[in-house]
């Protein structure tokens, strides 16, 4: 993995972007979640990056809240500040408590979660769904930006943590690898000031096994240099609720525009699964563009309440400075 310096400054606003990020795509998304992408094109237009209504100055904010792609992503970064690193029951314990089900929760996550509840083992719970096969959904990668922050600079921490934590509901290997692969991409965002050499560099993050991912980053350099229309990047990359059908295609739509309102704005309109793809798609580009580059008229809109805005900006806040403690901490006693 490439390091580039960082000052102190964006860092903190980097991670701040990727949280809030997430939750702004996530609710910029929402209202469209299983759409085709002819729906979409029908009720929203034809522009370039469907940053536009038909005045022409930006894509509204039509819902307000988030769904449980953001829920499931404060769960994730609650549990990490509380134990300064991940600690597998007190995160499932975390989702079992915050989950409502008015968030849209998907029905394998919520029977993972139940089966927490009655006392089930969170290292087990997961693998009884789907004949024992467990999901491959993109479920652990939609919340997965907490950890990848927290570890980014250290890349084995980051696999493991992504793994683990993508186990408690998604056990099967495309699905904890399409967790990996979306934290590795995050944590790309924040090391980079470029994005060029960041596939290469997503490519080795990979596992041998992961034979499907390779492919479909491949599959992204292809359209990249090609400049494919929207038809072939649903074709090749997907948008459906599998993590190799949508953690791609959040990669591809950060890679291939130049600012966040434009990436998730690409993201959400290519239809399907809308909500966790612009999620994705928002964790990756807050993490490289910092908050400050979230359009303001997006960001007034998104619910505050208990846990809405200022929230998640004060777990950001919060996750950047355990982050920064521990390593001083480290540093003091090992460098």
């Amino acid at each position: 993995m490439t390091v580039a310096v960082t000052k102190e400054a964006d860092l903190k606003s980097k991670f701040t972007g990727a949280l809030i990020g997430t939750a702004v795509g996530d609710a910029l998304g929402a209202p469209m979640e299983g759409w085709s992408f002819e729906k979409v094109r029908s009720v929203y237009g034809n522009c370039n990056y469907y940053n536009s209504y038909s005045n022409k100055k930006g894509w509204k904010m039509v819902c307000r809240y988030y769904t449980d792609d953001t829920e499931m992503m404060i769960g994730v970064a609650e549990s990490l500040i509380r134990n300064n690193g991940f600690d597998g029951a007190d995160m499932a314990r975390t989702f079992v408590q915050n989950a409502k089900r008015k968030r849209w929760y998907g029905p394998g996550t919520m029977e993972v979660l139940e089966r927490i509840r009655a006392g089930e083992s969170w290292e087990d719970a997961s693998g009884k769904l789907f004949d024992g096969e467990g999901s491959y959904g993109n479920g652990a990668a939609m919340r997965i930006a907490p950890a990848a922050l927290f570890y980014y600079d250290n890349p084995d921490m980051l696999r493991e943590v992504a793994y683990k934590s993508s186990h408690i509901t998604h056990s099967h290997r495309l699905g904890t690898e399409g967790a990996v692969l979306q934290a590795f991409a995050i944590a790309l965002a924040v090391l980079r000031r470029e994005k060029e050499g960041m596939l290469a560099d997503l490519r080795e993050s990979l596992q041998d096994n992961a034979y499907i991912y390779s492919e479909k980053l491949k599959a992204v350099e292809t359209l990249m240099a090609k400049g494919g229309g929207k038809e072939d990047v649903i074709a090749e990359l997907g948008t459906g609720e599998a993590a190799f059908n949508s953690v791609p295609t959040a990669i591809y739509s950060f890679l291939c525009t130049d600012n966040f309102e434009d990436a998730v704005s690409y993201a959400v309109s290519l239809g399907g699964d809308t909500d966790t793809i612009g999620a994705m798609t928002g964790a990756i580009s807050g993490a490289y563009y910092g908050a400050e580059c979230i359009p303001d008229e997006w960001l007034s809109q998104l619910e505050e309440g208990k846990k809405g805005k200022s929230y998640i900006i004060w777990l950001a806040d919060e996750l950047y400075y355990r982050y920064y403690f521990l390593r001083l901490k480290f540093c003091e006693t090992f460098c």
